[in-house]
């Protein structure tokens, strides 16, 4: 039906919300069921207009056939529809067999590469339902013209391999094999941490995702990177245009813990110094990882320190060093600094501990 005749309906038995007008989508809310949201959209026609992902011109067109309208796809697996009247697969291109054989096919191989973002969208599916990828797929990701794909487009795809792959190595290797991480990740095309990433996303990706996913993004992101410079990281957060997400600090956390994840853990107070360089709940679980290594208890014994995810408060303030008479500037950071060093090494407990300290600094 024509794209105001299908509102019409829609809004017969629901709210429309018109958030894809321009390409004939529209998100369908039926009454009595508020939680329910429908993508609801007429067929498309796709046709290249101009470089890059973006240069896709799309055109509605409600008298499109099944056939055509399944070959504007990526993915035969994504090319199955339901008739709800006769209650019945559509599938003209056999998606269903190749889901069942755990395999990626291009539906058509010219309307495949007119969307390069296709390409990375390969990538995690393979690491998402641990799936291959047709040889034929593959040279048409090496093909692929990924140099104006936006920053964003790509953190989202990648996003999806690190953070809800089974087994991210899947999509890393095919990534590696089709070129594609060569090509959008230059700086750390070489690096094979296939072992660590997925070790990560067998417990920990989920243990720290349930407080913030900019942390599950870190983590994963230190698996993937940590053995790179840190020159090859920043690039390839740029790339990604990482800095925060969610209101975690990705960028910062992420270099400290690259950074510091060799440091060594040994008593109370490495722990505690771990903290003011890192979190210190990454970069135990990053160290287990690369080390197939349990610190099960020492992650238990930075709980109890009140250090696994944020360093010791300071127990000497400049209020304090004020009432002493100690004025502000150099000379009040230096001592703040040096008490501060003994607190994180454990002589400094206390409030008065911390004056007595700050006191023989002072005359010193």
């Amino acid at each position: 039906m024509p794209q105001e005749e299908l509102v019409r309906v829609l809004r017969k038995t629901g709210a429309v919300s018109e958030v894809g007008r321009s390409f004939g989508v529209y998100k369908w809310r039926p009454r009595g069921a508020p939680d329910l949201s429908v993508d609801v959209s007429i067929p498309r026609r796709d046709s290249k207009a101009g470089p890059g992902h973006r240069g896709i011109a799309v055109v509605g067109d409600p008298d499109m056939t099944i056939a055509e309208a399944a070959r504007r796809r990526d993915l035969t697996i994504n090319a199955m529809m339901w008739d709800v009247t006769a209650r019945a697969l559509v599938d003209p291109h056999r998606g269903r067999d190749d889901l069942q054989a755990g395999l990626l096919r291009a539906v058509d191989e010219q309307t495949f590469l007119e969307d390069p973002l296709r390409a990375l969208r390969v990538v995690q599916f393979a690491a998402r339902f641990d799936m291959k990828a047709d040889p034929a797929l593959v040279e048409l990701c090496r093909r692929a013209d990924l140099h104006e794909l936006p920053a964003e487009r790509i953190q989202g795809e990648w996003g999806k391999l690190l953070l809800k792959g089974a087994r991210p190595s899947v999509g890393l290797r095919l990534g590696r094999e089709a070129d594609i991480v060569a090509r959008v990740f230059p700086e750390v095309a070489t690096l094979d941490t296939d072992r660590v990433v997925d070790a990560l996303a067998a417990g920990p990706r989920a243990a720290v995702a349930a407080g913030s996913e900019g942390r599950a993004w870190t983590l994963m992101l230190a698996g993937w990177l940590h053995p790179a410079d840190p020159a090859a990281v920043l690039a390839t957060l740029d790339r990604l245009w990482l800095h925060t997400f969610g209101g975690y600090a990705v960028r910062e956390q992420l270099e400290g813990v690259i950074r510091a994840w060799r440091d060594p853990i040994a008593t109370d107070a490495d722990l505690r110094r771990l903290s003011t360089r890192a979190e210190v709940w990454l970069v135990l679980l990053l160290r287990a990882a690369v080390q197939d290594a349990d610190l099960s208890a020492t992650i238990g014994r930075a709980t109890e320190l009140g250090v696994l995810t944020e360093r010791p408060a300071p127990l000497l303030l400049g209020r304090h060093l004020q009432k002493l008479g100690i004025a502000d500037g150099p000379h009040m950071g230096r001592i703040l600094a040096a008490v501060y060093d003994r607190q994180l090494a454990g002589t400094v407990t206390d409030l008065d501990g911390a004056l007595a300290a700050a006191r023989q600094l002072a005359s010193t």
